[in-house]
């Protein structure tokens, strides 16, 4: 994986859901989205999660496939919360392109979403992952 795009990535997509008018509306402004959770986080927040990468070549570039996760947390009753900020969040990453560092964003695309209770039996838990090919620019 000589050109890395793992962050520059993840960068990306974090500028894009902070700029973005509906995760503002769902998350506040400023929104609250992690890459470390505070102990004293509010909710609801988003946190990024697991990322998985593999090379690929390409015809002229190598590139990278990533799976990346992002993680909705809610503590309202019901779905409707986590399920309104996971919408935002897919209308917002979703089939768009983002200009990263030192690479190319060849396709951002949901891949999966799920929502569970979580084990404290009052936190709602919604999971999307995202499959991103890049290239070095």
């Amino acid at each position: 994986m000589s050109a890395d795009s793992q962050w520059p990535l993840q960068q990306a997509i974090y500028a894009a859901l902070s700029a973005d008018a509906g995760i503002k509306a769902v998350l506040g402004d400023p929104a609250r989205i992690f890459d470390h959770v505070p102990p004293s986080a509010a909710f609801p927040y988003l946190a990024f999660g697991e990322t998985v990468a593999q090379p690929f070549d390409g015809k002229t570039e190598d590139g990278l496939d990533q799976t990346l996760s992002l993680h909705t947390w809610s503590r309202a009753r019901g779905l409707k919360e986590t399920k309104t900020i996971m919408a935002a969040v897919a209308a917002a990453l979703d089939d768009q392109t983002f200009s990263l560092d030192g690479h190319d964003l060849v396709l951002l695309r949901l891949s999966f979403a799920m929502t569970a209770l979580d084990s404290d039996g009052l936190t709602r838990h919604g999971v999307q992952r995202f499959r991103a090919l890049t290239q070095a620019a």
